[in-house]
């Protein structure tokens, strides 16, 4: 996720104009009051912030003031954000890495000043904070956590800032004279202003190469320091499905240390992620799995750096659950990531993990050994080399046979001018039982402008299969993608408004077509904050090759989808949209989904949301009779979400989801399920990067005729400890 989707700080400066930094023998207390002489000596300049939005390119209504210190340790930030209306300031206090309305500041620093990646360090005017890890494409990666200190307080004319940032926790050259670049970025809630020091002219709100220079650091050394972080857990279970009750303790170990200035090792040893939010329940009528998005911590940090072509890697494949339920652990994992000199990049992760017994006597899922490799050689803008290999490999084990599955992708973009690019990637699997295969790709974009479009092409051969370690879903296919997109930042009445559309065509390799689809979407955002979409799509004819043993053809189709919703930013928000038309399969669907968040006051925000899908009579293989039957489908979901804070250290949270799925065949018996669960989740950070969670859950399933089950009910508790050596 962006920093606050549309919202980082960043000040308007000329992309020539540098920044300078000045070296401090006092270290200063960092408590939000800029007043003390240390900052008081250091120049700084009231600074002219451009704004993204909601008015593109005009200045900021309030000026930001900015200073910039360091020592052989830390790099220090003063902001002083001037508001003429300071009773209307938002504080904005949330749980780390959740941006909501309020005022923020937020510092960027490109540390190889490259354009490749950044660090992004933002607070709130309640000092509550974000960090995330920013790459080249304008992606942000909030699995990214530092542990550094900021401060803040309000003023009767605005708010001040301090942040204490570790050039620990920071990589860069190993040179006496450092430059880097730089960017800041302001919200200011009340206009919903997103202001920033260089702005960028492109799509993205940060554009890495655009950010202008921080100079005046020297004489400095990356650390090579190393972070522990050990844990102890309990956990309390009782299923009534299973008609057990489970008590069990855990420790385990996470260790960080620098090998080099810019080379950092991971270390998991029997890693616990009980107090990860639970993955919400979704409906699916595919023929292919859910792709779920990553929320542990060890596999987050420095994520972009694993993206493969062809998804080779799926880091969910780790750790996931057997056949019977149980989820398979995790014994331990290192984790090697860094850059070295001639724009080289790599990272190196390998996992072990362990068995799963169905009542202790029967192997449902073997140990194994996960290999991740991703090396890049970077040149200039968006041009680079790579190289990707994935293996896992399991061994003899209680009448399992060894299994192997590997492959391994080359991959690269050859940037042309300044606004287009060409890619082009081919991977290669083999697999204990299968034949060896492989799977090709080409493409060709514009990047850096408003105005965008693009040409892909892929064929994926019947072999290719990397689902032991990545995620493949179809095979044995040719397909193209075609789009164009058009931005528009208009001076009256819109902030953006958009137009996009584009063309998928994918066919058998022997032949059949099973996708021609044409979709088009206008999408617009007002000078208030109100926005809205809308789409088209058609498909032609095509052939489905997994509905039923021998595949089936369909007739064309067509639908739609309108919504829209308030400023996203505002202390209520709401958002609703509904869509209908042909089914894919035949028949007919409606879609309604929508959501409401409300902040009734600082500490406390409620969210609800919905959605309800239905298919009527579509044709589907019924596989109770074995033969083709009109198939009616009802998908209902309600989740309910609570976040209190204690302060930036301490929050409560509640998450409960109700689900239902109807599905009812004309000629066999309905099938009906239905679902409860919630959790409330206690987070406190007692000490800087030290956690203690508590967590409750209850899970209610249905017992077929509309009334519930006895719950499942669990008790977690996990405390860790951050010791910096």
């Amino acid at each position: 996720m962006w920093l606050l989707f549309s919202s980082v700080f960043l000040m308007a400066v000329s992309p020539n104009e540098s920044v300078n930094a000045y070296r401090t023998d006092v270290k200063p207390v960092i408590d939000g009051f800029i007043d003390e002489n240390v900052w008081e000596n250091c120049p700084g300049e009231t600074c002219d912030f451009w704004q993204f939005a909601p008015n593109y390119g005009e200045g900021m209504s309030q000026s930001t003031t900015v200073k910039i210190l360091f020592d052989d340790e830390f790099v220090y930030f003063a902001f002083f954000m001037e508001d003429s209306l300071a009773d209307l300031m938002v504080p904005a206090l949330t749980p780390r890495d959740n941006y909501i309305n309020g005022e923020w500041i937020a510092v960027i620093l490109d540390t190889w000043d490259d354009g490749k990646g950044a660090f992004s360090f933002e607070t709130s005017l309640a000092n509550s904070q974000m960090d995330a890890r920013l790459n080249e494409h304008g992606g942000w990666d909030y699995g990214w956590d530092a542990v550094w200190e900021s401060g803040t307080t309000s003023h009767a004319n605005g708010w001040s800032s301090e942040m204490a940032i570790p050039l620990s926790c920071l990589r860069f050259p190993n040179s006496e004279q450092q430059v880097w670049s730089v960017n800041f970025q302001r919200i200011l809630s009340r206009t919903s202003e997103n202001g920033w020091y260089s702005l960028s002219e492109s799509q993205m709100m940060a554009d890495l190469p655009t950010f202008p220079e921080l100079t005046g650091i020297e004489g400095i050394k990356g650390s090579l320091g190393m972070e522990i972080r050990p844990y102890a857990s309990s956990r309390y279970y009782n299923s009534h499905t299973a008609d057990e009750t489970e008590t069990e303790g855990y420790i385990g170990l996470d260790i960080k240390m620098g090998l080099t200035s810019s080379i950092t090792a991971d270390f998991t040893v029997n890693p616990d992620f009980g107090q990860v939010e639970a993955d919400e329940a979704e409906m699916n009528l595919g023929h292919f799995e859910l792709f779920l998005r990553e929320k542990r911590p060890f596999f987050m940090e420095r994520s972009d750096l694993f993206d493969m072509p062809f998804n080779l890697f799926y880091s969910r494949r780790i750790g996931a659950v057997g056949w019977n339920g149980d989820v398979i652990p995790i014994h331990g994992g290192a984790k090697i990531t860094g850059t070295v000199s001639g724009g080289y990049s790599f990272g190196f992760l390998d996992a072990v993990t362990g068995r799963v017994w169905e009542d202790d006597t029967t192997l449902v899922t073997t140990a194994a050994n996960f290999g991740i490799f991703r090396g890049i050689k970077q040149f200039h803008g968006y041009s680079y080399l790579g190289f990707s290999a994935v293996s896992k490999e399991s061994w003899q084990q209680e009448g399992f046979v060894e299994e192997s599955n590997n492959a391994f992708a080359f991959d690269g973009v050859i940037e042309i001018g300044e606004n287009h690019i060409v890619s082009g990637s081919a991977a290669r699997s083999w697999n204990t039982g299968m034949d060896e295969d492989g799977a090709y790709e080409f493409g060709f974009q514009r990047v850096r402008s408003t105005l965008s479009y693009w040409l892909n092409g892929r064929q994926v051969d019947e072999d290719f299969n990397v689902n032991s370690t990545g995620f493949t879903t179809s095979t044995g296919y040719r397909s193209a993608n075609t789009g164009i997109r058009k931005t528009f930042r208009p001076e009256n009445t819109f902030s953006t408004f958009s137009l996009w559309a584009n063309q998928n065509y994918t066919t058998e390799i022997d032949g059949e077509t099973f996708e021609n689809d044409t979709h088009a979407e206008v999408n617009g955002t007002f000078k208030n904050g109100w926005n809205f979409t809308a789409s088209g799509n058609y498909a032609a004819d095509f052939f489905d090759p997994y509905e039923g043993p021998d595949g089936k053809f369909y007739d064309s189709h067509a639908s739609a989808f309108v919504g829209g919703g308030s400023n996203p930013y505002g202390p209520l928000r709401f958002w609703a949209g509904t869509g209908g038309g042909q089914y894919e399969n035949g028949g007919t669907y409606q879609n309604v989904t929508g959501n409401i968040r409300y902040l009734p006051v600082p500490v406390l925000e409620a969210s609800i949301a919905g959605n309800w899908f239905r298919t009527f009579d579509t044709e589907n293989y019924n596989w109770e009779i074995s033969a083709f039957d009109n198939r009616s489908t009802d998908w209902q979901s309600v989740t309910f979400k609570l976040a209190y804070m204690f302060n930036p250290d301490m929050n409560l949270r509640l998450f409960s989801q109700y689900s239902k799925f109807n599905m009812d065949f004309d000629q066999s018996v309905e099938v009906h399920t239905d679902e409860l669960r919630a959790n409330m989740l206690f987070t406190w950070q007692y000490l800087p990067g030290s956690m203690f969670y508590l967590l409750g859950e209850t899970v209610y399933q249905g017992d077929g005729s509309g009334d519930f089950e006895d719950p499942d009910l669990g008790l977690y508790a996990k405390l860790t400890w951050f010791l910096p050596i």
